[in-house]
């Protein structure tokens, strides 16, 4: 039996997308036991105390635009080196951003890497008024597809929930002690020379019948807290590992012509899609889908640039490994709210 990692993005950074992977959960609110007009037993009391022992609290900074942090990921995809698979190694940024769409403010994380799906942008942001999630996806040489739904479960390839969330966001995060065991708290010092005292947390469980080790390290001197995630699965390994964080200059990737997108899908007025290539149809056009099979991936007949979308438009005797399958070849493009958009091999 062949080994491997289930990946489930955010879920979207990248990023983030990144969602994945790599996605916003909903914010979990904090309780209130009080009835008006009556007075709580002492055994209402030590209930509600047991129900709050359940969580482990860490106060944190909050959300504060531009702040960005930096992360190593190790056994998410694999290199070919002199016919040798090992496991490859690169860097992501993650950024916390503010995005004006639809004359509303939504924030949220955006994650950009190079590397990572052969080069993306995701973004997973919220309007704090009416909770509404909005996930956007930037691929090199691609129109920036804008979705209500997420774009890849988990963020993206296997990036754990827990770190990208809209709770990440808020001034104290609560984790599950149910879910993790809480092992105790350290100070560490990052690759880029910074200490920082961090809460260390574990689970075992069995797949498949093989052993899973997961940990994670959280922080509230950073931002979105998170700090490292690994999983073991068998023999096999994978890990994200903060190396540097900084509370200015994080300016997001996505512009105003980008967040055409999400107009469209929020049919606010005064938008009107125009063809990137005259005389061509539109990106809109490109990308539209009824079913899985109007869907495909390898090179923009138009541009030869490597691209996915509505099989008219693709030339598939031309194909990107990477861009299509993902480095690890855990991607496939299907229909998604009528968009074809790749997500995960479950």
């Amino acid at each position: 039996m062949k080994k491997s990692f289930v990946f489930l993005l955010i879920g979207v950074l990248v990023i983030l997308g990144l969602t994945g992977l790599f996605v916003f959960k909903g914010k979990q609110q904090k309780r209130e036991y009080k009835i008006p007009g009556l007075e709580e037993s002492s055994k209402e009391k030590e209930e509600l105390k047991s129900k709050e022992s359940d969580f482990k609290i860490i106060p944190g900074i909050g959300f504060k635009k531009e702040t960005w942090l930096e992360y190593k990921l190790e056994g998410y995809g694999v290199s070919l080196m002199g016919g040798k698979e090992t496991p490859r190694i690169f860097k992501a940024l993650v950024k916390l951003i503010s995005l004006p769409i639809g004359g509303k403010e939504y924030i949220g994380i955006e994650m950009d890497s190079d590397e990572l799906m052969g080069g993306m942008i995701l973004a997973m942001v919220f309007n704090k008024e009416t909770g509404e999630s909005l996930y956007l996806a930037k691929f090199k040489g691609m129109p920036t597809q804008c979705l209500k739904e997420k774009i890849m479960e988990g963020f993206v390839g296997g990036l754990p929930d827990i770190a990208f969330s809209n709770e990440n966001l808020e001034k104290e995060y609560k984790v599950n002690l149910s879910e993790w065991n809480f092992v105790g708290e350290e100070e560490i010092t990052l690759e880029s020379g910074k200490k920082i005292k961090v809460a260390k947390f574990k689970k075992e469980g069995v797949m498949e019948n093989e052993k899973i080790i997961n940990e994670l390290w959280l922080s509230g001197y950073v931002p979105i807290y998170f700090v490292m995630f690994k999983e073991k699965i068998g023999t096999q390994q994978r890990s994200i590992m903060l190396t540097n964080f900084g509370m200015d200059g994080g300016l997001p990737n996505f512009t105003d012509t980008d967040l055409k997108a999400c107009e469209e899908i929020l049919g606010l007025p005064g938008f009107s899609p125009k063809s990137q290539f005259p005389g061509f149809p539109s990106e809109e056009v490109k990308m539209f889908c009824k079913t899985n099979a109007d869907c495909a991936c390898g090179v923009d007949k138009e541009t030869g640039k490597c691209a996915f979308g509505n099989k008219k438009y693709i030339d598939t005797s031309k194909q990107c490994p990477d861009f299509c399958s993902g480095i690890a070849g855990n991607l496939i493009i299907k229909c998604v709210n009528n968009r074809c958009t790749p997500v995960p091999i479950r």
